[in-house]
């Protein structure tokens, strides 16, 4: 059964964080432990806003994910992402019916998205713009995602627009292509230089102590 949106987000989410923290505490070898502290130091909050269905916000701390119907006390906003209802529900069947959250390593990769490292790189940086997935499967409506860094509200007003094909995002999922093919792969509309430096600049591996 397919979970709704705000389900997906107040349960299923935060569960599949919490999972993905168990398996990195579980992993060895090279750079697994500075994964996962990297995933422990991490510590703030991501709105979600869907439109006619309220919000949610995501908070992190301590390797661990909870949903709030509230601005939690305390938390630095980190980012802020406005859906429609349809698109928000059409995401939420696609992904499920994809199978992409039974992969086994999926989690793991979805925890590895809080990041100490990351905060403190764009720390004081404002980023405002929409995400459009196109060319979505059974001929669905293209899914246009408003997001906001470093800041509470999805952004009404982007900076610039990016466009990626669904097939481009799977390939990157499934591994067949790099972060950086992808970036080289997106439409975008608007100025985006700072947001592609900054980027480019996150996908550098860390430096070595």
């Amino acid at each position: 059964m397919t979970a709704t949106a705000t389900e997906f987000f107040t349960s299923v989410l935060p569960g599949h964080f919490d999972k993905g923290v168990a398996a990195l505490r579980g992993k060895s070898g090279p750079g697994a432990k500075e994964a996962l502290d990297d995933v422990l130091a991490s510590k703030g909050a991501i709105r979600l806003v869907i439109e006619g269905e309220g919000e949610t916000w995501l908070v992190v701390e301590n390797g661990s994910m909870r949903a709030e119907t509230a601005r939690p006390d305390g938390f630095v906003v980190r980012m802020a992402f406005g859906f429609t209802g349809a698109a928000a529900k059409g995401a939420v069947a696609l992904l499920e019916e994809s199978g992409r959250m039974d992969d086994p390593e999926a989690p793991a990769r979805f925890a590895r998205t809080a990041s100490a490292r990351a905060e403190k790189m764009l720390a004081g940086q404002k980023l405002e713009f929409h995400v459009i997935v196109k060319d979505l499967p059974d001929d669905q409506e293209d899914v246009v995602v408003k997001v906001g860094i470093g800041t509470d509200a999805p952004p009404e007003k982007p900076q610039f627009t990016a466009a990626i094909s669904f097939d481009d995002l799977e390939d990157m999922r499934e591994g067949d292509i790099t972060p950086q093919q992808v970036l080289g792969r997106l439409r975008l509309t608007g100025d985006a230089s700072r947001a592609m430096a900054l980027g480019m600049m996150l996908m550098q591996p860390p430096q070595k102590k």
